[in-house]
């Protein structure tokens, strides 16, 4: 366990640290990821680096787009799967 900052110094760069960390979580949070299940289902996080994982991210945010709600005036279908 940490000991605890003394003096107002030392309780704003706690402050600090635990304000830094909670972005850089959040952050990591927003990322985009793609999880692989094998056949018992068991997760594995895919790397997205690279010119084959941007086009499975490519691939994904296409699916989701593609089973989003939709109003009935709103017919994009062969808009999303073009090219």
């Amino acid at each position: 366990m940490r000991e605890p900052r003394k003096g107002a110094l030392g309780r704003a760069q706690g402050l600090a640290e635990g304000v830094a960390a909670a972005v850089r979580r959040r952050q990591r949070d927003r990322e985009p990821r793609v999880l692989l299940y094998d056949e018992v289902g068991h997760a594995r996080l895919m790397g997205t680096e690279g010119e084959h994982g941007e086009r499975v991210l490519e691939l994904c945010d296409r699916l989701v787009a593609f089973t989003a709600p939709r109003r009935p005036e709103e017919d994009e279908t062969e808009a999303v799967f073009e090219e």
